[in-house]
């Protein structure tokens, strides 16, 4: 072959494998544009996605911002609000009595349900007059509020025993336990520790009735007579020569219980606090006074009266006893009155509450 054919070839085989190099690089750039064409697809896809998300987001945010700035305009309007509610006079009208106080005073006591009612997280209607109407009979609604400002002070209370507990009525259920507990005490106090120890009452009480019992037997060559009269006008002598005097002093919590008083005693100013005298007989000649005495809690119940002289009571109440006269009483619901009419028993000024009495001697005492 000629130096030219061999040149030929030569060229021929560089174009052709020049040719397929082009040919593969053209492929090489056609996956590589395909490849870019396809990561540009799931890229654009990719921030579609996340734009979609972002945009999502941001309205979200708007949204939650505005609930925000609601709630806070809100929250503005309803303090707004309680500053007005809690700067003015509240008007009340409990049971159709009108009361005005603050707000201070009805949320005193946390635990209360007034507090509750008045936080300002409840919304409360008013009437159109501009009262707040709870339906509750507001005869002792002052004595709530009075509790409320100041405190307990038993002595700013009523002193008889129903008015007490109409208003612990009242205070459990405006769950104002302080005021409950405060009137309970009244009602049922403590005894404080006595003077006398039960024992020495006894021994005083059996010492008076030995006494009493001796004047029955008269002295030698004393002349009684025949008459009824006459050994009664002895006894009714001698049975008051001795009597009791528990002025000022402390009996409380001790029994007197069926005790016959045939003689004069004083419990004037004595604090006879939960003290019995249940059962207690009281001669019609001898005067046993009360006056100004700390009644509470005691017990007077089934008490009644016996003769004490030919004369008692001037013929008041009872039928005669033998031919010489004078008037046993076996019925606490006549003797008992009878002495309290004629002045034996003085309850002037005491302390009655909680006082057991029967029915009847409370209405003639007037408690």
């Amino acid at each position: 072959m000629s130096e030219n054919g061999t040149w030929h070839n030569e060229i021929h085989h560089k174009l052709t494998d020049l040719v397929g190099c082009f040919d593969r690089r053209e492929q090489e750039l056609a996956q590589l544009s395909q490849k870019l064409a396809n990561d540009r697809e799931a890229f654009e896809r990719e921030m579609k996605s996340k734009r979609q998300e972002h945009d999502k987001i941001v309205e979200e945010q708007y949204k939650d911002l505005e609930e925000t700035r609601l709630k806070v305009e809100n929250e503005k309007k309803r303090m707004h609000e309680v500053q007005e509610f809690q700067s003015s006079p509240v008007h009340l009208n409990v049971g159709g009595h009108r009361f005005t106080t603050s707000l201070q005073t009805l949320r005193r006591d946390q635990e209360s349900m007034l507090a509750t009612m008045f936080s300002g997280r409840h919304k409360l209607l008013k009437e159109p007059d501009g009262c707040y109407f709870v339906d509750r009979d507001g005869t002792h609604f002052r004595h709530i509020l009075n509790y409320l400002r100041d405190g307990f002070h038993a002595e700013m209370f009523p002193q008889d025993e129903l008015s007490l507990r109409q208003i612990i009525n009242e205070a459990q259920y405006y769950q104002l336990n302080g005021l409950v507990s405060g009137i309970e005490t009244v009602l049922d106090p403590p005894p404080p520790a006595p003077d006398f120890t039960q024992n020495e009452i006894n021994d005083m009480l059996a010492t008076l009735t030995r006494q009493t019992t001796s004047t029955l037997n008269p002295p030698p060559g004393l002349d009684l007579g025949t008459g009824r009269h006459k050994i009664a006008d002895f006894v009714f002598h001698n049975m008051t020569k001795t009597n009791l005097d528990f002025h000022g002093k402390n009996l409380s919590g001790l029994s007197f219980a069926h005790t016959t008083f045939a003689h004069n005693v004083s419990f004037v100013d004595t604090c006879l606090v939960n003290t019995s005298f249940y059962g207690c007989e009281f001669a019609s000649h001898v005067v046993v006074d009360f006056t100004d005495a700390d009644l509470s809690g005691a017990d007077f119940r089934q008490c009644r009266c016996i003769q004490g002289g030919p004369n008692a009571f001037n013929g008041l109440g009872g039928g005669p006893v033998g031919a010489g006269g004078g008037f046993m009483f076996g019925s606490s619901c006549s003797s008992f009155a009878h002495l309290i009419k004629t002045g034996h028993v003085k309850f002037t000024g005491a302390k009655h509450i909680g006082t057991k009495f029967e029915q009847h001697i409370r209405e003639i005492i007037n408690f």
